[in-house]
């Protein structure tokens, strides 16, 4: 070999090694980094649904797009749509992954709508929930998520969507209740029925305690219902059926109760299979008599006269059909006079656009500083019958 090519063959050999530094040198400087919030341009095309059984299945009610992210590597990023509650933490939420490469997806009314009851909407009824978009790597390695948005969604109700049947009663039995697993179970643990699909009961608690929801006031049920599992909060849960005829049998676990003795509303919810226990002011005792009275009634805030009286249907339960002006505010009171001491009216602190349709009720008086917020009539102006409980602490109104 002759000196020329010597140095063409070195020359080549010292252009190879530099060429394999140089790409190496840049392999380690390409280092994956999160996309932050505003990077996903995640967005919706709706804000404010209401979700209709009419074609519920081929009707597109929201699609949710967003732009493709660089985590600053070539790798496939996967994305899953994550759904929560209004007050939830995204601790526990719907999810769906999307396929790979899609920046987009959408959800029909009936898959929405099943969502939106999972999440504890109530049908008929406007809420929110929230929704994010979540990203990450292979191996579930480095997740980033979107900002969050905030959806009002009205979802309806259909006879299908009952994730366990509606049972014809449902009582509290177990060591956090008065009874205290001895039987017959007393009437003030018998839950109330507040519409198709929910039982409620305002109930002293024991602090730590347990309970089961069970069907007789006479002995065990087969099936009773209790908490899907052990690890359910101690402010509400899933709850499934659990008795001999029961896949599995005999499954779930005692309820347990928040740590502090107290005056709860416990809720069971047969269309989502989930149970609340929150803490209440006090257990309510009915009046003798109630009226309606604000700028909603015929009357506005007038001394109300016998068409703004209640009918008392048993010992607990009031029940009127009267015409009120769409958004406009009422309270119900216990004597024919502009006010009364108690009167009862929403929870401190509630939206009550929120509630035109069902609510809580809590006494307002002298004795706990006149606190409470007025309700709020439907949208729509006409005739509505309004049901009022004091054993549950609830009122609806319907059309």
């Amino acid at each position: 070999m002759n000196t020329k090519n010597i140095y063409y063959w070195m020359s080549a050999l010292i252009l190879s090694v530099t060429c394999l530094y140089s790409c190496s040198d840049k392999e380690t400087l390409s280092v994956a980094t999160s996309p932050t919030e505003d990077a996903f341009a995640f967005k919706a095309s709706a804000s404010d649904i209401t979700l209709s059984e009419t074609n519920a299945s081929t009707h597109q009610a929201i699609t949710l797009q967003w732009d493709s992210l660089a985590y600053g590597i070539s790798t496939p990023v996967t994305f899953t749509i994550q759904m929560d509650s209004l007050n939830g933490d995204f601790s526990k939420p719907i999810e769906d992954e999307v396929a790979t490469n899609k920046f987009a997806t959408s959800y029909t009314d009936s898959v929405l709508n099943l969502k939106a009851l999972k999440l504890k909407l109530t049908p008929n009824v406007a809420g929110k929930i929230k929704v994010r978009l979540k990203s990450n790597l292979a191996f579930s390695q480095m997740p980033a998520y979107s900002k969050v948005l905030t959806i009002n969604v009205t979802p309806y109700y259909a006879g299908t969507i009952f994730k366990y049947p509606m049972p014809s009663a449902l009582y509290l039995q177990g060591g956090a209740v008065a009874s205290n697993w001895s039987y017959p179970i007393p009437d003030n643990q018998k839950m109330v029925q507040i519409d198709d699909h929910r039982f409620a009961l305002l109930v002293s608690l024991t602090g730590g305690g347990s309970f089961d929801f069970i069907t007789s006031a006479s002995a065990w049920s087969d099936p009773a219902y209790k908490a899907a599992t052990s690890s359910e909060p101690s402010a509400g849960g899933n709850f499934l059926p659990s008795g001999s005829t029961s896949t599995p049998q005999w499954a779930g676990s005692d309820i347990i109760t928040p740590a502090t003795s107290g005056v709860y509303k416990v809720v069971a919810d047969f269309i989502t299979g989930t149970y609340t226990v929150t803490a209440a002011p006090s257990l309510l005792t009915a009046p003798t008599d109630l009226y309606i009275v604000g700028d909603a009634t015929p009357m506005a805030w007038a001394a109300p006269d016998a068409t703004q009286k209640f009918s008392k249907i048993d010992a607990n339960t009031f029940k009127i059909s009267i015409h009120l002006t769409a958004g406009k505010s009422y309270a119900f009171i216990t004597a024919a006079s502009t006010w009364s001491d108690p009167a009862y009216m929403l929870p401190i602190g509630s939206s009550a656009s929120s509630y035109t349709s069902s609510g809580d009720i809590i006494e307002s008086g002298a004795a706990n500083s006149w606190g409470g917020v007025n309700m709020q009539s439907p949208a729509t102006s006409g005739n509505y019958t309004i049901t009022v409980n004091f054993k549950s602490g609830t009122y609806s109104v319907t059309q």
